[in-house]
């Protein structure tokens, strides 16, 4: 029984162990999962969990036994080759890499039912163990080393993720360019190729080393799920390893003590806790979430209905003197869905708007300036169209009405340019100066 660390009882000792297990095989699953989320092989972890089952049966046919150090070399030697393999059909038989995977894995994964079924009949694979992982129990089986003992699957997931993490900082810019494009990487001499090919083989390693700890379902959610959420939250790779890594850790803590609460599997509800992260990335995202998005996409609204509103006033001011102003049944009529009583006292808040004593709409010198660079936007755009795709008259003002609102100042000031200064669009209506 492991009794350090000693300031802590036996049942706070389990959970120390244990949690840190799971988060140095979680946390190297995480960082090499942001690369193949980059590279689009996020099921790699998943193929290589099917394709060492023939590692498993072989180590048990030549060993007559299922202990830990040959099930391991015999898994690590499959998933080495099914990574090879992979790569050699890409490279070599015009794959694609998903399709070079698929044929790999599938033909492995059914070789070690063929030997099993052979050779292996009455090896017991527990499903339990397989697919959820023993996580719980790490801290039975354990080595004693500097008088102390520790849990026995410790040196070896520390030592992956020390390999791993050793592997970026000194390869850390072939790494980065090969994921985005491995072939300008080999071209300029980073090695592209090469460096993908190790990804690989460290995935491999990764998926053997936590597979027996953690279970296939915890290795293929921890090599998708935290690295999706990052990529959701940034898209700089650096921070994507870093956030990638924080709910990897905060999953595996997170998932331990609510599993421990609910009587349930600790690699299951891991993996429960990553999902729920993701969902959390997915709906608070500051770039990308569901709610900054629909926000954007309310703002976008907001501005464009404003900006018709302005541009529509403007217009009928053109046609009388400075002072004219829009009664709110002829506003209405006019300015059509873009008439919404929050528009219009969100003008009034701003200053771009002004009721009369009659209560008519009326512009404000603000509200004038800003409808003039709408209006302006839209008549240097339909100049454009007309200049540039010879289109009829009756087709430039749908087009503008869209593009009014997208245009800045740089931007109709390079349109201006472009047409030569032009005093009036193709209706014969005046563009207003800049």
């Amino acid at each position: 029984m492991i009794d350090w660390p000693v300031f802590l009882d036996f049942a706070s000792r389990q959970a120390f162990w244990t949690i840190l297990v799971g988060m140095c095989a979680n946390a190297c699953c995480a960082i090499l999962g942001c690369f193949l989320v980059l590279r689009r092989m996020s099921m790699l972890g998943d193929a290589l969990s099917h394709a060492v089952l023939p590692g498993l049966a072989l180590a048990f046919i030549v060993t007559s036994s299922t202990a830990s150090v040959p099930m391991f070399i015999g898994a690590a030697v499959f998933a080495m080759l099914t990574a090879g393999l992979s790569r050699l059909l890409h490279a070599m038989g015009h794959t694609t890499e998903e399709s070079g995977l698929g044929i790999v894995f599938t033909a492995f994964f059914a070789l070690g039912i063929l030997l099993i079924q052979l050779f292996a009949e009455n090896v017991h694979l527990d499903r339990d163990a397989v697919l959820e992982g023993a996580i719980e129990y790490v801290t039975i089986d354990t080595i004693t080393w500097l008088g102390l003992e520790w849990p026995a699957s410790l040196p070896t997931t520390a030592l992956v993720l020390a390999g791993v993490i050793v592997w970026l900082l000194l390869f850390w810019k072939e790494v980065k360019a090969a994921t985005f494009d491995p072939t300008y990487a080999s071209a300029i001499g980073l090695h592209g190729q090469t460096m993908l090919g190790v990804l690989v083989i460290l995935v491999a390693v990764c998926v053997v080393a936590a597979f027996k700890i953690v279970g296939s379902v915890l290795v293929v959610a921890m090599l998708v799920v935290p690295a999706a959420s990052a990529q959701l939250i940034s898209h700089k790779l650096r921070n994507m390893l870093f956030i990638s890594v924080a709910f990897a850790l905060v999953s595996t803590a997170l998932g331990y003590w609510a599993a421990r609460s609910l009587n349930t599997s600790a690699a299951g509800m891991m993996a429960v806790m990553s999902g729920l992260g993701y969902l959390l990335a997915l709906l608070f995202s500051p770039t990308q979430g569901l709610i900054f998005t629909r926000l954007q996409q309310r703002n976008l609204q907001e501005q464009i209905h404003t900006e018709d509103i302005l541009g529509t006033l403007y217009r009928h001011q053109e046609q009388g003197d400075d002072g004219c102003s829009l009664s709110p049944a002829r506003m209405k009529e006019l300015a059509g869905p873009a008439y919404r009583p929050a528009v219009i006292r969100r003008l009034e808040k701003a200053g771009l708007l002004r009721r009369t004593a009659s209560e008519n709409f009326q512009l404000t010198p603000d509200g004038i300036r800003l409808g003039e660079r709408v209006v302006r936007g839209h008549r240097l755009w339909e100049s454009f169209l007309e200049s540039e795709f010879v289109l009829p008259q009756d087709h430039l003002h749908e087009a503008a009405h869209q593009m009014e609102h997208f245009i800045d100042q740089e931007s109709q000031s390079a349109l201006n340019e472009q047409l030569g200064s032009p005093a009036a669009d193709p209706h014969g209506r005046q563009i207003p100066p800049g």
